[in-house]
């Protein structure tokens, strides 16, 4: 999968900047709001932040990459406010997408515009199928999957990098 930038109606998904890891940090990647329910632990600095996009980023000159991840920059003012992408998952042998966006822009919609960008450009690409799971006590993501397309699929559990285990249920898509 190579790495194309998405605009949607308000917003630009493009690639994640080494330099942007104090922004990232101070508005999601730090904020135990956000990533409660995430698979990475909350960053404790903007090292562990910048550690992680330089993880990132190497992907996006990789023609066959099988992980990437766009910031979600809105429009209108240039602000970055979140990330999510796709990575393939062997044991489904499908893309799972995920996403995180900063707490002050909550409930305004950009999280599933993002996400059906990233769908589409998915099934632009010849991608036939893709899921998501969220943590069942986190129905906010799930209404984020639903409204982009999504059905629910099964029940199951998720393991985070730190061995917290969160109850789920998946979502899952098919775009042909």
């Amino acid at each position: 999968m190579k790495f194309k930038e998405i605009e949607t109606e308000r917003l630009l998904l493009r690639k994640l900047r080494i330099e942007e890891a104090e922004h990232i940090f101070k508005t999601w990647t730090g904020d135990e709001r956000v990533t409660k329910f995430m698979m990475y632990t909350t960053h404790q600095s903007a090292e562990v932040t910048r550690d992680w996009l330089a993880g990132t980023i190497k992907h996006y000159d990789e023609e066959d990459s099988r992980s990437l991840q766009w910031g979600f920059q809105l429009k209108s003012t240039g602000m970055l406010i979140g990330s999510g992408g796709a990575i393939f998952k062997p044991e489904y042998q499908m893309y799972s997408i995920g996403y995180n966006i900063a707490y002050d822009y909550w409930g305004n919609g950009y999280t599933t515009e993002a996400v059906k960008g990233i769908i589409e450009y998915l099934k632009s690409i010849g991608i036939k199928q893709i899921y998501s799971d969220h943590a069942v006590d986190n129905p906010a993501s799930g209404r984020v999957m639903e409204k982009a397309g999504m059905h629910y699929w099964k029940d199951g559990s998720y393991t985070c990098l730190d061995g917290r285990v969160f109850q789920a249920k998946f979502y899952r898509l098919d775009l042909e």
